[in-house]
Parts: C-alpha cells; structure tokens; sequence
C-alpha cells in the first residue's frame, strides 16, 4: 500500500492545547473544559500580537500579511474568550482588506473550521442560503459545545456576508474507527463514506508531528490524574458508580499507535477541504481556525496542504493563553507561527473554574 511520508525533523514543544484530545478519544466532554460556567464569566480579557521572533506587532502588520497569502491558519485555545473575539476580529479584517475597491483587490474570502463535520456541509451550505432556520441548522450539524459564544459570530458573520464555511474535519465515527481499528479499516468503507474523507490512503505524520504528539499525549495523561494542580481523589470501589467501576484509569491509553493515526487524519481532511476549495476559487483567502495543536510550528495541518496543494502561500497566526501577555516565550527552535497572540490565561474558562475551587 502506497504511503507518503512529510519530511521534517524539528521538534516541537508542548503547547498549551490539550484539549485536541477529542480527536482521538471521541469525547465531547473534553471539547469544552469547564461546561457548567454561564456566559456571564465569558469576558475576553487582554492580549499582545508578536510576530514569530517575539516583536511587538500589530493588527494591520497581520492584514498586511493575509493581503500575501491564500490560507491563513488560526491556531486557538479551544475555552479562551479571548482567542475566540481575536478570530472573529481576523475574520472582519480579511473581509475588509479583501472588499478593498479603492485597492483593486477584492478577492473571495472563506472561512474552514475545524468544529464542523465535512458530512454536514450541505446543512452548512443550506443555513448560509437561507433555506433552513437557525434552529434546524444546530439540530442536524452537531456544532461544539459553546458554538454561542465561540463560533456563532464566526458562521453570522459568513452569512451575512456571503462568505463560505467549510465544514472541514472528518466525521468523528471515521476518526474513531481508525482510533479502535487502525487505519487500514478505512478501506472497508464504501464510496459515499469516503467522499467525506480526504483520498486515501492519508499520508503518515512527518517526524516533527510525531514527536509533537508524542509530547503533547504525554501531558494528557499527567493532566488527566490531576484537577486545577491537585490529584483527583478516585472513588472507593464501595462508592463508585457502575460508569466509574468500567472506566479505564486516568492516564491509560491504548491504541496510542492509531490514536495518533486518528489525530493524522483530522489534519489531512482538514487540508483536503482546504485544497478542494481553493482549486475552485484559486484567488480566495481562506482562514482557517482550528485547535493550535493543528498547526504550531506549521506541522500537521499545514503539511497536509502543502502535500494537497504545494506552493500555497500559507501563514499561521498562534493564539497562546499565558501567564503575562507582556513577556514573550520564544519557542525552543524556530518559531511558534509567524504571528503570536498572547492572551492572559486567566480570563480562560478551565482557569476560571480552577479559581472556583
């Protein structure tokens, strides 16, 4: 079976994303970190835009940059306030550099978003147009959790706008069949369920992405045994429900071997999705907003387009939600993307409820 192998060999850091766990879990709790808390305490806090080498930069130094490029990757914390108005505020200022008249350049602008399933982009497409109400729209596409707060302005926007939305992930019953049976078992499926997933067989992970996971899950299981930095107290197999009796312990994971398989094949569907669009609309803008772990570093995701598509012009904007936005973390090589958004951490919803305690 032919394969294809990205080349590469930088590592790259633990960022702060851990919750890309869903990818390969299958879980929606982890989607959303701290569900009970109102919209009330959702408030964006401050932040500083950087470039990748860590100086001060601007708004219009970023417009300036997405005015060069094709596919603009957003990399976001998935419970930051901040993060999310910062991407809605990216999606004002592409519109309007692209709808610049006076400047000649008016170009098509879409948005790719990792929260929709490339199975309901036709109820993506039909909520756009008009055809069907809001209501319908969130029964049948299965948005994230906080969809509200974290991504409505993002699709309103598009839609007042006549923008496209690109329902860019694969289904998640497809990512867990390779999470459960690797990722051969994806030739077993007919031609209608691969027509939601990019062609197959997916490309392997470049080493840099490899070793990047291999990070990234390390921190999940240490943070699964943990609560706001205190141990979790596991229940007394007298007081334990059935679920908890069932359920595996907290940092036991098998499969990890497809897991990262799983995870692979959300950044290559993302990145096909992408490259479809593109090849209909050759001069349009995309941004495409996703969790940070899809793109630090410009692994995963961005590989996958430049494998789809080589020579897309291509820049990352990281949104990293840190302890003091004033003081700038370089990465240990190169750099995090060639934009940074720092975020005060605090104003993040696991923060918030780790506050609570």
């Amino acid at each position: 079976m032919k394969t294809h192998l990205f080349p590469g060999t930088v590592l790259v850091p633990l960022t702060a994303v851990f919750l890309f766990f869903v990818a390969v879990t299958g879980s929606s709790r982890a989607q959303d970190s701290s569900p009970d808390l109102g919209d009330s305490l959702y408030v964006p806090g401050e932040y500083r835009i950087y470039t990748g080498r860590g100086e001060p930069a601007t708004m219009e130094d970023i417009a300036m940059a997405m005015s060069r490029s094709q596919v603009v990757f957003v990399g976001e914390t998935h419970d930051d306030p901040t993060g999310h108005m910062m991407e809605f505020e990216l999606l004002k200022k592409a519109y309007e550099i692209s709808s610049d008249t006076s400047a000649n350049s008016t170009r098509k602008v879409a948005v790719s978003l990792e929260f929709f399933q490339n199975d309901t982009q036709r109820i993506v497409d039909e909520y756009l147009a008009g055809l069907i109400t809001e209501k319908a729209f969130l029964a049948d596409s299965r948005p994230w959790p906080r969809y509200k707060t974290d991504y409505r302005p993002i699709v309103e926007f598009a839609k007042e706008n006549g923008l496209a939305v690109i329902a860019a992930n694969a289904p998640r019953r497809y990512t867990n069949r390779v999470t459960r049976l690797g990722r051969e078992s994806l030739d077993d499926l007919g031609s209608e369920a691969r027509s939601f997933l990019p062609p197959l067989p997916y490309s392997q992970p470049s080493k840099a992405y490899r070793d990047q996971w291999i990070q990234i899950i390390t921190g999940v299981m240490e943070m699964e045994q943990m609560k706001c930095g205190k141990p979790i107290e596991t229940p007394s197999a007298a007081n334990a429900t059935d679920e908890e009796k069932q359920a595996p312990p907290a940092g036991a994971h098998g499969n990890m071997g497809n897991q990262l398989h799983s995870q692979v094949l959300w950044d290559a569907s993302m990145a096909y999705r992408i490259s479809e669009y593109l090849l209909a609309n050759p001069e349009a803008l995309v941004l495409h907003m996703v969790g940070s772990f899809h793109v630090a570093r410009g692994t995963g995701t961005p590989e996958h387009l430049q494998y789809y598509r080589p020579g897309t012009a291509a820049m990352i904007i990281l949104m990293r939600a840190v302890d003091d936005i004033e003081t700038f973390e370089q990465a240990p090589s190169g750099t995090w993307g060639d934009f940074v958004i720092q975020t005060d951490e605090s104003k993040t919803l696991e923060a918030i409820e780790c506050a609570r305690m």
